[in-house]
């Protein structure tokens, strides 16, 4: 772990997704022009539009929505709650108050968009993430995109400073998306190419075929090969290069007016199997002579042998593990095809063996991200088959496709009791894993929700009020079925003890992990985290009856039950003590209590 940022293998993770995490300026002015150039391509510009009211019913279209005529998917798509950086800032409180230490920051640059993965340009904050966006657009309109390295700074660039530092002071770090495989539809290169073809300075800069191409029609690749506002950057162009180096060096290392700032702690670069291998390689260098003690972590949601050549080159340093995720939906989820606890016990080593020993624990496992349902509505929607597997891999396509409100069958109604059991049950396993878990904004506050865009809801405050929700299913909302929005404040609780635990031990941060008994035939598995003479047992039943496993230890070894209060476990003088675990159910008991 030498050579790895240490600070990755102790975080607690905690992804923000700004436009839906909290407002803080109230008089955004962004209109409807100033999303033009982003889905949804089939509402016009001068269509009725407004910022959205952050408390209303999700499934619900807004009296101004109703005056395009348009489903409601594509009103969601167009919606803006316009959460900001001073909106973070001012959380910082709550979310050192709930013990994480790493933020990750889904993208903040300048784009039309609500998720922002179409930036516009790499080098600045989105204005409307500021606090004076029209004098920022008019600062970036001003200046030479062309020089790099001598970009101005706007107020929320500076702003987006400020919460690095405030970040820093409360002992987190801060990482940023960088979102490099593509650029937006609005840059200032694609734009020049629209207007002005084979002319332009910047038709290297992507991938044209000009033999399809007509005065009305240029044919470009797109992000996933559809994506049209995402035109696809050309690495093969120098200038293309020398643009992303620019960006990670400004937010690594930011120097204004020749004094230095704070910077930000890594990267995460989104969609990277889009962008040659020796690419990544050289970057990753480069941003270790920034700060040698920097992360550099990839979404790669490939197949775990494609995965591999990118962490044993060193082009990162870990990866977001979907593996883990794909994984723990099988086995705590799945209830067509089960796997038993041997194949899943199995399965993980597997996937252990296969990565580098501190890409392993310096990765993010994750129960959920933007780009998935939230963990809350895959529980409650279970029974639904989503886990094709082929040769030990996930069909990726299927498992996000068939995720979201409008499929047939799908419930977006709020988790039952027994369904959160299974959630805290899965999340007190992202604990016990090796690596470093992740919350996505709003599962600690019990926030439920389809794939995109139903789990980018605005966040849950507790000190808000919101309308009820009306139920939707296979694209028609149920009115008859309204269920009240709240933060869940027991979930929080929960969350706060299970990250308390991983703060405190230094079994679960840089521990082994041995399995203790993994069920042939059943969904029963125990496992112990290890350092020095401390050891976290983490035992779970996926079973509907509950289940007495027999353990061995050593003789009158205690264990305290960290969610059991005073219940406390001691081996009889062979060494040997029961763990009884309820129906869908879990025990954690730590030796030395």
């Amino acid at each position: 772990m030498n050579d790895f940022p240490q600070w990755a293998a102790e975080a607690v993770w905690y992804q923000i997704f700004p436009d839906r995490f909290c407002r803080f300026n109230s008089d955004n002015p962004i209109t409807a022009q100033d999303i033009v150039g982003t889905a949804p391509w089939n509402i016009k510009a001068n269509k009725p539009w407004q910022i959205h009211p952050w408390t209303s019913n999700w499934y619900e279209r807004q009296p101004y929505e109703k005056g395009n005529d348009k489903k409601l998917h594509d009103n969601l798509l167009r919606r803006r709650y316009c959460g900001d950086i001073n909106g973070i800032i001012s959380k910082l409180n709550y979310l050192r108050d709930l013990g994480v230490n790493a933020l990750y920051l889904t993208p903040l640059q300048y784009s039309p968009s609500l998720h922002k993965y179409d930036g516009t340009n790499f080098l600045h904050i989105d204005p409307f993430l500021g606090s004076t966006p029209r004098m920022d657009i008019q600062t970036i309109e001003n200046e030479d995109f062309d020089d790099f390295d001598n970009a101005k700074w706007t107020t929320a660039d500076h702003e987006a400073l400020l919460l690095i530092k405030e970040a820093h002071k409360r002992g987190m770090k801060v990482i940023f998306d960088g979102v490099f495989n593509h650029i937006g539809y609005n840059s200032k290169p694609f734009q020049d190419v629209l207007h002005n073809l084979k002319k332009s300075k910047y038709t290297d800069w992507f991938h044209i075929d000009w033999d399809k191409t007509t005065p009305k029609h240029l044919w470009y690749e797109k992000f996933w090969g559809v994506v049209k506002e995402m035109p696809k950057l050309n690495y093969g162009c120098q200038d293309v290069k020398r643009y992303v180096f620019a960006a990670l060096k400004r937010w690594l290392r930011p120097v204004v007016d020749g004094v230095e700032y704070e910077g930000i702690d890594g990267w995460r670069i989104d969609h990277a199997i889009g962008v040659p291998m020796t690419f990544w390689k050289s970057a990753h260098d480069f941003t270790k002579t920034l700060n040698k003690n920097s992360l550099f972590l990839a979404e790669l949601i490939e197949p775990q042998a494609t995965i591999k050549p990118y962490l044993d080159c060193g082009a990162f340093d870990c990866v977001m593990n979907y593996g883990f995720y794909f994984l723990a939906c099988k086995f705590f989820t799945q209830d067509k095809d089960q796997i038993t606890a041997k194949e899943f016990d199995d399965s993980i080593r597997q996937q252990l063996k296969l990565y580098p020993p501190a890409a392993n624990y310096l990765a993010m496992n994750l129960l959920g991200t933007h780009d998935t349902e939230r963990l809350a509505t895959l529980i409650a929607n279970r029974g639904m088959k989503k886990y094709d597997f082929y040769k030990g891999e996930v069909d990726i396509e299927n498992f996000f496709r068939y995720s979201h409100s409008t499929d047939r069958g799908y419930t977006s109604r709020p988790p039952n009791e027994n369904e959160r059991q299974i959630q805290r049950m899965m999340i007190v396993f992202e604990f016990a894993m090796i690596g470093s878990p992740m919350v996505y904004y709003g599962e600690e506050l019990g926030m439920y929700g389809g794939n995109d865009p139903d789990c980018r809801k605005p966040m849950h405050w507790p000190e808000m009020s919101f309308d009820d929700e009306i139920e939707y299913h296979s694209g028609l909302p149920i009115y008859k079925h309204k269920h009240p929005v709240a933060a869940d404040m027991e979930m929080h609780a929960f969350y706060k003890k299970i990250i308390a635990l991983r703060r405190g031990s230094k079994a679960l941060m840089q521990g082994t992990m041995t399995t203790d008994y993994a069920d042939p035939e059943k969904r029963v598995w125990v496992i112990s985290r290890r350092s020095g003479f401390e050891r976290v047992i983490f035992a779970f039943n996926c079973e509907d009856k509950p289940v007495l496993v027999k353990m061995n230890g050593h003789a009158g070894e205690e264990f305290g039950d960290y969610f059991g209060n005073d219940v406390n476990i001691v081996a009889d003088p062979s060494g040997n003590f029961g763990v009884e675990i309820e129906p869908h159910g879990f025990r954690v008991l730590i030796s030395p209590c």
